[in-house]
């Protein structure tokens, strides 16, 4: 029987396959024109399934686009000896020729519409943490010989957390220089070139995280990264922000950034983490449901975090996430999740399966989909969102050339996509660089771009009313942006 199913599927791909082939290909072309218009109508056919296939431009925008494309093309020559999306991002030299390109500008002023991927305070600037934490008199650092905490935690504490840890200020004064001091420290907590060698990213990664979130304990360190990070994203035109984890306390600074950028609004998925235990993750879907119930216009969803490789899969945790829905159903409220699936090399990582068996709205990464068609042809049809991460999944070893991204097969399939930058404080970039590299690296246009900003909002879990108003702030701000582009000097 199994066989038998097998073989049908297999027949019809083939058919598939051949009524494509007659539709295109012929046994005999009269002359070159001919063959020329036989290759148009293929290019075209192949165009028509791309994501933005249904996205119009205006005559105002098209000569954007060619102002853009022109400029991608001098960009194409300029980086010819080091083209940056091909090497890792945490390369010097690939960041330096990213930073003196005009299409990086571009990406900045571009209206972006929302950011659906990050997580929490890794979207801040971690240099602005140094300069502020590190100088409280109260900031000690970790430097014994115990394997826990991690060798350069930072913390504040009223007092010395005990054995091993020293002022963060005596070691400063006795450095001998505070400017490389400083730059250690924010090295310490970030990921650069100096981790390149590093035998387990994930792992450096993941130290980064437990090295810099003492310094969160003092509630004026905390108040001062959110403020300037919630400025700093408003400020590179970014108008909506989907944190992973939900971030307290910050309802009175959200009103002093509303004040300059009135469009500008976050709201939270809630996380439970895969090195958890089942009745770890069971109390923190118990602790959702409350809040889906008493602020379902902030807290929005579920996710699983932490790599996938190494820790619990989606299937670990069925009952506990079976259960959350049947007692959400109960409760007469929804329990939508955003699950991290797929970020892997591994063909045999399966969580994808469950993300879309659980209903999954959007999928995080996902770059193990592309190894699964029949996974695809489902994500497709049900108008599943796959998250992207470009930077991301190259500095955490997954695609060293980001020309081989699976997105590329995404997006030219027809399948829904939104770009986000995951953790790029602790990668040392800001949201414009992801745009950047997949601008460059995956056959984009201004159509692609301008539908990869309407994705941001329109998938987004905003109230449907919510969305409306967004998507008509974010029209007006584009249509700003195409007439300044348009206008763009090529020389």
């Amino acid at each position: 029987m199994k066989r038998s199913f097998l073989f049908l599927i297999c027949a019809l791909l083939l058919f598939g396959s051949t009524k494509h082939q007659d539709k295109f290909v012929q046994n005999d072309y009269a002359d070159t024109e001919t063959y020329m218009k036989a290759r148009q109508r293929l290019i075209e056919a192949e165009l028509a399934l791309r994501f933005d296939a249904g996205t119009r431009l205006t005559r105002e925008e098209e000569e954007a686009n060619r102002r853009l494309m022109a400029l991608k093309q001098k960009e194409f020559e300029r980086t010819r000896s080091h083209f940056p999306p091909a090497h890792n991002f945490l390369e010097s030299r690939t960041k330096d020729m990213i930073n003196q390109s005009p299409i990086l500008e571009i990406m900045k002023r571009m209206p972006k519409g929302g950011i659906l991927h990050v997580h929490g305070l890794a979207l801040g600037d971690f240099r602005w943490l140094v300069s502020q934490a590190a100088y409280q008199p109260n900031c000690y650092i970790y430097l014994g010989k115990e394997k826990r905490p991690v060798q350069g935690t930072l913390r504040i504490s009223p007092k010395s957390p005990g054995e091993g840890w020293q002022p963060v200020t005596d070691l400063r004064q006795g450095s001998g220089n505070l400017a490389e001091f400083d730059e250690k420290l924010y090295r310490s907590i970030t990921l650069g070139e100096e981790d390149l060698s590093e035998p387990d990213i994930w792992e450096e990664f993941s130290n980064c995280f437990r090295r810099s979130f003492g310094l969160f304990n003092y509630d004026h360190v905390y108040e001062g990264f959110c403020r300037k990070m919630l400025k700093d994203v408003a400020e590179e035109n970014v108008q909506y922000v989907e944190f992973r984890g939900v971030l307290d306390g910050i309802d009175e600074i959200l009103k002093e950034i509303q004040r300059n950028h009135p469009e500008f609004n976050v709201k939270y998925v809630h996380c439970g983490k895969r090195s958890n235990d089942h009745e770890q993750v069971a109390k923190s879907l118990n602790w959702l449901l409350e809040q889906l119930k008493a602020n379902p216009h902030i807290i929005k969803g579920f996710d699983l975090v932490e790599e996938e490789d190494r820790t619990h899969t989606n299937l670990y945790f069925i009952n506990e996430l079976l259960n959350a829905r049947g007692e959400a159903e109960k409760r007469n409220i929804t329990l939508p999740l955003y699950l991290h699936s797929g970020e892997s090399n591994w063909v045999e990582n399966e969580n994808l399966y469950d993300a879309i068996l659980l209903d999954a709205k959007r999928i995080g990464h996902g770059l193990a989909l592309v190894k699964h068609p029949l996974l695809m042809q489902i994500v497709k049809e049900r108008n599943i969102v796959i998250e992207i991460c470009p930077i991301s999944n190259q500095v955490l070893g997954y695609i060293p050339d980001l020309r081989n991204h699976p997105a590329v097969t995404y997006i030219n399939s027809g399948l829904p996509i939104v770009l986000s930058p995951d953790d790029p404080g602790i990668m040392r970039y800001t949201f414009s660089y992801d745009f950047y590299v997949a601008f460059m690296a995956w056959g984009l246009d201004l159509s692609c771009l301008k539908q990869l900003a309407v994705n941001s909002l329109l998938y987004s879990a905003m109230d449907p009313e919510e969305k409306n108003k967004a998507l008509e702030t974010w029209k007006k701000k584009w249509a700003e942006f195409a007439a300044w582009l348009a206008a763009y000097p090529l020389n």
